[in-house]
């Protein structure tokens, strides 16, 4: 089982490090670990309004697979008019269900994080700024 640390990434530019700060781990089966965007954030952005992830885990029903489960939200930060305080008209929310059937390979198994590395491609990353899957 893996320890709870930081996760950076990169931004949109590919080269700018963002760093995800570890809050809290998972206590239990199906509860999360969370993280948060604390580490370069404005000070003054109150800790709502920043970006998190989300990762947990648990067996499916019969438990013959693994599922983690993960939510990242980007919340978009506005400060009013008098710069007394946030809003939030809008976040993006991404979620996803990853099964694990304990019955294949290990190594089928490890070639999972091939899926997860088409999620960070370059024509997945076009397809979310444009806000539309590519077309023929």
């Amino acid at each position: 089982m893996p320890s709870l640390a930081d996760i950076t990434v990169k931004k949109h530019d590919g080269s700018t490090d963002v760093t995800y700060n570890a809050l809290v781990g998972a206590g239990s089966d199906g509860s999360p670990a969370v993280w948060r965007q604390d580490t370069g954030a404005d000070a003054a952005l109150p800790v709502g309004f920043r970006a998190s992830f989300k990762l947990a885990s648990k067996w499916n029903g019969p438990k013959t697979a693994r599922q983690i489960t993960f939510e990242y939200v980007r919340p978009d930060p506005l400060l009013n008019a008098d710069a007394t305080f946030y809003t939030a008209k809008d976040k993006v929310v991404m979620t996803g269900i990853i099964t694990l059937p304990q019955g294949i390979s290990a190594a089928s198994l490890q070639e999972t994080v091939q899926g997860l590395n088409l999620l960070a491609s370059s024509l997945v990353k076009a397809s979310v700024d444009a806000g539309y899957a590519p077309s023929s």
